[in-house]
């Protein structure tokens, strides 16, 4: 437990968050704190939203006039349930796919290499806008598939990097000898991939998941730029910032951590709590499964160079002084 204390702790905080966020209606206000003119005792507008960070607003307020601290722990429950979705189904289903070519069908992997290789030179921010961009005003469709879609199209932009990293790991474990050995003993594929891949492929599935999740992470940043957030955007917009055709600028209707950064990164000069609440937030995040990554990558590399370091001592031969030379020692009286 000793050589995971990173982990624990930084996924005993992503936790800590996550119940948080989910137990929200139990504990927080549902509009936010909503207040966005303040009257004097004359009832006259003597203020107006966005505030600064105060007493009674701790982070400061949106220009909707709602508690950023409100507001951020509300929809850092849809940030890290997209983040962790995408990541596992990415990996489930690429292992899945590896495997099965790897062991079935290793002619495949070639056509599926050049099949995905543009997705190697096109980058994947760009495809994800292309195939999101006709949900982003949506008519008569629910909050429900908008999520659905939006999960299948990042599932599938990180799909074939991961099909093709199960794949290898997949070949360079049947080269091993245990692996061999179990061949020539007439195990079957099912039997080498329940007895002797999954133990393998599991540490690093936990590490590829770690790693697709920061993937995720900032994909779905750089998709709130150009206002496609996860849930879709509100039409009534951000109150008091119309473009000069009157038109409102878009909203996250979830309220999630990337959604806020991509709503409000043009407030940064002029009202900074607005954006730098959520980025330091996002920020914290991606410090925390960073930090998981990194023990995790240590622990399976130091874990394999232990193991053969051990495998070196075993076939390291005895000494010449405990060899039998094969000579006699012949004694007269």
């Amino acid at each position: 437990m000793r050589r995971y204390k990173k982990t624990i702790i930084g996924s005993s905080l992503l936790l800590i968050i996550f119940l948080m966020s989910c137990l929200y209606p139990l504990y927080g206000p549902a509009d936010f704190n909503h207040k966005v003119l303040i009257h004097d005792e004359n009832g006259r507008v003597i203020d107006r939203a966005p505030f600064p960070p105060s007493e009674q607003h701790w982070l400061g307020t949106t220009r909707n006039g709602e508690d950023l601290h409100w507001v951020l722990l509300y929809g850092v429950k849809f940030t890290l349930i997209a983040a962790f979705s995408v990541a596992i189904l990415r990996v489930i289903f690429g292992g899945i796919v590896g495997l099965i070519i790897s062991l079935w069908a290793p002619f495949l992997k070639r056509y599926f290499k050049d099949f995905f290789l543009t997705m190697r030179y096109i980058p994947s921010i760009l495809i994800a806008i292309i195939l999101m961009v006709p949900i982003k005003f949506p008519d008569g469709v629910t909050i429900s598939s908008i999520v659905t879609y939006q999960l299948i199209i990042l599932v599938f932009i990180g799909f074939p990097s991961v099909t093709v990293f199960a794949a290898d790991i997949t070949d360079e474990l049947l080269k091993t000898s245990f692996v061999q050995s179990s061949y020539l003993m007439g195990a079957g594929k099912l039997h080498i991939i329940k007895r002797q891949l999954l133990p393998y492929m599991r540490s690093y599935g936990i590490l590829f998941t770690v790693q697709q999740i920061l993937s995720t992470l900032q994909i779905i940043m750089q998709l709130s730029i150009f206002e496609l957030f996860l849930g879709g955007a509100n039409r009534a917009g951000i109150f008091g910032y119309d473009d000069p055709y009157g038109r409102p600028k878009l909203a996250s209707l979830s309220y999630d951590w990337a959604g806020l950064i991509g709503q409000n990164f043009t407030e940064f000069t002029r009202m900074p709590w607005i954006v730098f609440a959520p980025l330091m937030g996002f920020f914290l995040l991606i410090l925390i499964i960073n930090m998981i990554k990194k023990e995790l990558e240590n622990n399976i590399h130091g874990l394999a160079l232990m193991k053969l370091k051990r495998k070196r001592k075993k076939e390291k031969p005895l000494p010449a002084a405990q060899t039998h030379t094969g000579k006699f020692d012949f004694l007269h009286d």
